[in-house]
Formats: C-alpha cells, sequence, structure tokens
C-alpha cells in the first residue's frame, strides 16, 4: 500500500496515527518481572510437597497459572494435574484472592492488583500412575521419573509436573528454592546460590527442564573439559559405584570431544540414576543439563553395554533435542500436542551416536558396535510395519504411539538405521568430507547463534549443503516412503558386507513394540490378529502379572523367559480389576538375522569412510563374522 502524503500534513498525521494507537489498539498486559518458587517437604508419611509460585510485579488484577498437560521429551498428555490440591492466593500482604479454575490446567486469581500475588497449593508425590510415569515404571520404589516422588528419605520434582507457569509469562527469570528435613540433600542442574538450596533459571521452560533429586543419595562430582559433571544414584547406597561412574564419566568425556568438538554447551551436568529393587528394562529422559534414568540395580554393579547405551543416549540428546531441535519444540507449548516430522533424527540419531560414544569412550569394542547396528537392522526389517508406515509419519503421530513411533513404526530402529545410511552417504558423496557429525555441529552452531529452533525441512537442507550435493531423492525415499531402505549398496560404500540368515523363533502374536510398564507388571498393546495370544483369549489392554508362576518384574530379557514352539506357558493377568489364568501356545515365526562383516578388499575411500564410522583399529577382523545374529 502506498500513501501519497504532502510534508505539509505529515505532523497532523504523525499525531493521528498516535491517537490511533493509543486509543483504538487493544491493551497487552505486561507480565511479572520474575517468579520465585518455593517447594517444601511439607508430609512425607502422606506423600506432600507445599508449593508456591510467587509473581513478582504484577499490573494487572487478574492473573493465570497453568500446569503443563506435557513433559518435553515424552510426547504424552499427563494426568499431572490430578496431584494439585487445596489451591489458595493472596497478594504480597497475605491478603486472601480469589481462584477460580477454568480448566483443568489452569488456575485464575482476581484481585490482586499491582504488586505481588502467590499462588499455593499442595502437590501430591505418587509412586505409580501409568499415565503419568509411562516408561520405567517398576512394582517397586522408583524414586521418580515423570511424576513428583516423596518417601521417607527421598524426594523428586519434575519441574513440567510439580510447577505450574504463569500464562504469558514463561519468558521471565525464575528461581525455586527447595526446603527439605535435616541431612537431606538437593540436586539441580539448575544454576545453584551461595545456600545450595535456591537455584535460578532465564526463564521457565529451562527452570522445569532441570528436575530435583532431594534426599539422602550419593552423589559423585568430577570435571570434564572445564565443566561439573556429577553422578547423583538413589536407591543403591552401600554399593560399590566406581566402576559405573567412572564409566558416565568416559562417556561425558567422549560426547564432548565427539558431538561438542571439545565444548559443552551447559554450564553443568548431572545424570540423575535410580535403582529400585525391581524394575522392568531401562528408561531414560533428557533434559537440558541433565538426564534422570532408572535402571537395575545390576547395571550399578557391572556397568553393561545395554545400560551404558541408554546413558550415552541421554547424554547426546544435550545436543540433540535440547539444543538442536525444530523451532516447534520451544519455547514450548504445553498445552496441547506439538508434532514435528523429525524425531526420527531427535531420537533415532541421537541413538546412532550412542554406541559410536560408547567406542570412543573405550567402553566397548568396534564387534559390539557392528553387532549394534546389525541388530537394530533386524529389528526394522523383520518389522512389518515398514511396509505400511513411513519415518515421518511414525514421528508426526508420536502422541497416538505414546512417545515410541506409530502402528508398530519405531522412530528409534529406523531412525537408527536412517541415520547410518545418511552418515555414509553424506562421505560417499563428498569423498568422505563430511557427514553427520559435521551436519550435527552445524545445525547446532546455527541454532546456537538464532537462539531458537531451525525451520521444518532444515535438517535435509543442511546436510545437501555440506555436501554440496542434492540429497532429495534419499531423505524421499527413506522418509517419506514405504520402500525398501538401500542398505546393502550404501553399507559397502563404507566397506561393509550385510549378510543374512532365515531363522525359526518362537512366535507369542503380541507386538512386543506396545508394551506398556505398569505399576502391576506390562500392559499389552497391539496383538497381532490370529495370532497364539489372540487364540489363547488375550486382549489387548490386559495386564501381564506373571508366567509361569514367576512375577513379570522378576524375568530378565525377554518377558516370557526362554520358551520354544508349540510349548504351553501359563499366563497371569488382570483385566477389569480382576485376575484371570490363560494358558498361551506358543507359535513358530520366521524372521532374518543380519550381521555386518568388513569387507577385505575394500577400496580406499570404502576404508577411509569405515575408519570414520567406527575408527582404525579394524584390520585384524576383517572378513569374519562379527557379532553374528546376536542382540548387543
Amino acid at each position: 500500500m502506498k500513501i501519497n502524503c504532502p510534508l505539509s500534513r505529515l505532523p497532523l498525521l504523525i499525531f493521528s496515527l498516535l491517537c490511533f494507537l493509543c486509543f483504538a489498539s487493544p491493551s497487552f498486559a505486561a507480565p511479572p518481572h520474575h517468579i520465585s518458587y518455593t517447594v517444601t517437604v511439607a508430609d512425607t508419611a502422606n506423600k506432600r510437597y507445599r508449593v508456591t509460585a510467587r509473581a513478582e510485579g504484577v499490573t494487572e488484577a487478574t492473573i493465570s497459572f497453568a500446569l503443563p498437560a506435557w513433559s518435553p521429551g515424552w510426547y504424552v498428555l499427563t494426568n499431572a494435574y490430578k496431584n494439585i490440591e487445596n489451591v489458595t492466593a493472596t497478594d504480597g500482604d497475605g491478603k486472601p484472592l480469589l481462584v477460580t479454575h477454568p480448566d483443568k490446567l489452569t488456575y485464575k486469581v482476581t484481585g490482586g492488583g499491582k504488586g505481588d500475588v502467590i499462588l499455593s497449593y499442595d502437590l501430591r508425590a505418587i509412586d505409580r500412575d501409568p499415565d503419568a510415569v509411562g516408561p520405567g515404571a517398576t512394582g517397586g520404589r522408583d524414586y521418580g521419573f515423570f511424576a513428583p516422588y516423596l518417601d521417607e528419605t527421598n524426594g523428586f520434582v519434575p519441574g513440567p509436573a510439580s510447577l505450574t507457569y504463569v500464562v504469558g509469562g514463561k519468558s521471565v527469570p525464575c528461581s525455586v528454592t527447595y526446603k527439605v528435613p535435616e541431612g537431606w540433600k538437593i540436586a539441580s542442574a539448575n544454576d545453584p546460590g551461595a545456600d545450595n538450596a535456591t537455584f535460578t533459571a532465564k526463564d521457565y521452560d529451562s527452570l522445569a527442564d532441570n528436575p530435583a533429586d532431594l534426599g539422602k543419595f550419593d552423589r559423585y562430582d568430577r570435571t570434564i573439559a572445564g565443566v561439573p559433571v556429577s553422578v547423583v544414584i538413589v536407591g543403591a547406597s552401600g554399593r560399590s559405584h566406581r566402576k559405573f561412574t567412572e564409566a558416565c564419566w568416559k562417556i561425558a568425556e567422549a560426547g564432548i570431544r565427539v558431538i561438542g568438538g571439545g565444548k559443552s554447551p551447559f554450564p553443568r551436568y548431572i545424570f540423575h540414576f535410580r535403582a529400585p529393587e525391581v524394575t522392568v528394562g531401562i528408561a531414560g529422559l533428557e533434559h537440558l543439563n541433565s538426564t534422570v534414568i532408572t535402571l537395575p540395580l545390576s547395571a550399578i554393579r557391572t556397568a553393561d553395554p545395554d545400560s551404558l547405551s541408554v546413558i550415552a543416549h541421554e547424554f547426546v540428546h544435550a545436543w540433540n533435542v535440547k539444543r538442536i531441535r525444530p523451532d516447534k519444540l520451544g519455547p514450548f507449548d504445553y498445552t496441547r500436542e506439538v508434532r514435528v516430522r523429525d524425531l526420527w533424527w531427535l531420537e533415532g540419531v541421537t541413538d546412532y551416536y550412542a554406541p559410536r560414544i560408547l567406542l570412543e569412550a573405550g567402553l566397548v569394542s568396534q564387534d559390539y558396535w557392528r553387532s549394534y547396528m546389525a541388530y537394530t537392522i533386524g529389528l526394522v526389517q523383520n518389522n512389518p510395519s515398514r511396509k505400511r508406515v513411513t519415518l515421518e509419519t511414525a514421528s508426526l503421530k508420536a502422541w497416538e504411539g505414546r512417545s515410541e513411533g506409530f502402528d508398530g513404526l519405531s522412530y528409534y530402529e529406523k531412525g537408527l538405521v536412517v541415520g547410518l545410511l545418511l552418515d555414509i552417504e553424506m562421505r560417499r558423496v563428498s569423498k568422505n568430507r563430511v557427514g553427520t557429525d559435521d551436519l550435527m555441529k552445524t545445525l547446532f552452531s546455527e541454532t546456537d547463534k538464532r537462539g531458537q529452533g531451525y525451520p521444518e525441512g532444515e535438517i535435509e537442507r543442511t546436510a545437501s549443503r555440506l555436501t554440496g550435493s542434492d540429497l532429495t531423492a534419499f531423505f524421499d525415499k527413506t522418509l517419506r516412503s514405504t520402500t525398501e531402505l538401500p542398505l546393502k549398496e550404501i553399507l559397502e560404500s563404507a566397506g561393509l558386507n550385510l549378510i543374512f540368515a532365515a531363522l525359526s523363533i518362537p512366535d507369542f502374536g503380541i507386538d512386543v513394540n506396545t508394551l506398556t510398564p505398569t505399576a502391576e507388571g506390562i500392559r499389552i498393546g497391539s496383538l497381532i490378529k490370529n495370532g497364539p495370544a489372540e487364540r489363547s483369549g488375550l486382549k489387548e489392554g490386559d495386564i501381564l502379572l506373571a508366567v509361569n508362576g514367576k512375577n513379570i518384574r522378576d524375568i530378565d530379557g525377554t518377558i516370557f523367559g526362554d520358551v520354544s514352539q508349540d510349548q504351553d506357558i501359563a499366563l497371569s493377568i488382570r483385566r477389569d480389576n480382576v485376575t484371570r489364568s490363560i494358558t498361551l501356545t506358543v507359535g513358530e515365526k520366521k524372521e532374518t538375522a543380519y550381521e555386518l562383516r568388513l569387507i577385505a578388499e575394500a577400496t580406499p575411500l570404502q576404508k577411509a569412510i569405515r575408519t570414520s564410522l567406527i575408527g582404525r583399529a579394524i584390520s585384524d577382523s576383517a572378513g569374519t563374522p562379527v557379532g553374528a545374529f546376536q542382540s548387543p
């Protein structure tokens, strides 16, 4: 639009415009200038915290507080709002203010005027809630994961499930003070104050994304690359932790070297570990400057590679997801599902780097790396969902798949394989000049410079720019198509030969990707139509309690143990609050096992690419079977 304006009339027009802006434009309430929280351990016997959220410098008569509907990193809407009770509000002088509850997440406070407004509430800590806890849930204590936890000796406060934010005020500086019983310690990766009880952050997203362990736990500290790195272990006192903590520090050092180029993006880092008496599997959740990981007590003692790979995965998240992220994942919209196309990269490629970090840290051999890759290739290639669901769809519909994928396709598993193929393809077309290491560093540099996440499509554009080649066809095929992955030809570019063999394995007729740990056992998700489980009378949603009389939480390895075709196994399940007995006759199914071997007569470029992936000391086992047909 063009306005033709004689100079003689300019002052009058400016005055008129100012009047219009003052009187015709809507007014916007300024946010508070600071939010200070206090979390008090109020009642350990009844598992209650008392929380206050003090909004300082309120300028309006009405202010709203809300609790997030989900926790970043876990794409599931939770029931955390149910744990808030006895909500009250006052002004800065203690005068009671009116609190209304317009929806399940929001508390509206009216009558404050100018000054401070304090929202106070009881926070019910819970041991177990499948809707709020999810992966990592156990039959006993888990010391907290997604939900607040509290007992006589320990507490856990996850920000999104515990601290309400000021609607329209998430960007202002925040602080939180923890008041704990005598003799309790506090561990949080937010910026600590002199009293080690008050922690600060630049905004709500940052504050909430660093949880706190409270209580009597073991803590070990070391400085790595100029940054304090701590290991906090809850539930394993009286045991030797030296081997385990040393492994954690080696992972941190290798991660900072490989992903960060020797520099860390965080001012400090905390590994929050919980080792309950019993647990189903290993689970972790990444945070801004920390991670929370639940694992068996045996993992603390042995520092086994399966546990260490989860630790490495979560540490890589300090870059990939927490700093390298789509612009939709920060600042966060906590009120609804936030969908992105790149979970294959954020989770799958992070998992691709996990064994690489262990290898760089000297904690595993190259045989382990190849076995890990081959095993994951097998998971993808033996999964029929790869023929009906694209990797991009699995990312977009993570909310329907409870943060694992969609319709049986895991963006962790296929994302790892695509990450491997992408690394090799980038190195092939660039003559090994660049790979995913360079892609990761470039994405980090650009998002760090912008101070915000990357726009949609940036991963693909950056990969093409770095290689000097158009990689659109590669991404179309691997992300947006259900055609078979170009495994053999791309792997050969790295001097790796993919070998496969047919196997007969027990068939239970259950989609293992849809199994979910609960307080009692394992919730069964999808069943294979007319498979052994369905024929036995099992139904989707049943809770598996025991197998052959053995509590499911005590079974190590596969859920059903070591069984064979045509064997009958006795299952105890819970359905509609009723315990039932079911006999399942094990079937048989054909699968293909995969193995990665080194090509002995590789070309110089193949050898160079292979060295970039897994290191130099590889010639001794060239051409020999490595980790054949085994899970890492």
